[in-house]
C-alpha cells in the first residue's frame, strides 16, 4: 500500500507541477516588482509634486492589491486543483483522500513533492534540449 500511495502522490504533484508551470505567476511577480520600484521612484523624486505622488501611489497601490488577488487566486486554483485529485483517490480501492492527506504532511510527502516538482522541470529541460 506504501508504493500506490508514493505513486499515487507523485502524480498529483506531478500535475500540479504541470499546472503551476502553466499559470503566469512570473508575469505577475515582475509586474508586481515594477509597480514597488515606480513607488520608491516616485517617493524619492523632488520633482514631482505630492498631489501628483499621492495619485500616482494610489494607482500603484491600486495596481499591486489587484496583481495580488490574481496571485492569490492562481494559489488557490493550484490547491483546489491538488484536493480534487486527492479525493479522485476514492476509486481507488487502498487508497483514500485522509491517508494521502496524512502522508502529505510528513517529512516524506514533503520530500515527495519536492522530488515530483524538480523531476517535472527536468523532463520539461531535457524536452527543450532534445527538441532542438
Amino acid at each position: 500500500m506504501n508504493i500506490a500511495i508514493i505513486s499515487y502522490l507523485y502524480i498529483v504533484f506531478f500535475i500540479l507541477a504541470v499546472l503551476a508551470d502553466q499559470l503566469p505567476f512570473s508575469v505577475i511577480i515582475k509586474s508586481i516588482t515594477l509597480l514597488g520600484i515606480n513607488s520608491v521612484q516616485t517617493i524619492r523624486s523632488k520633482i514631482i509634486e505630492d498631489v501628483v505622488k499621492g495619485k500616482t501611489l494610489l494607482a500603484n497601490s491600486f495596481g499591486l492589491f489587484k496583481q495580488s488577488l490574481i496571485m492569490f487566486a492562481f494559489i488557490i486554483l493550484i490547491a483546489v486543483c491538488g484536493y480534487v485529485i486527492l479525493l479522485i483517490s476514492i476509486l481507488f480501492k487502498p487508497l483514500s483522500s485522509v491517508i494521502l492527506l496524512k502522508y502529505v504532511i510528513t517529512l516524506n510527502g514533503l520530500m515527495l513533492s519536492v522530488i515530483s516538482f524538480f523531476s517535472y522541470f527536468l523532463l520539461k529541460k531535457l524536452y527543450v534540449k532534445i527538441r532542438l
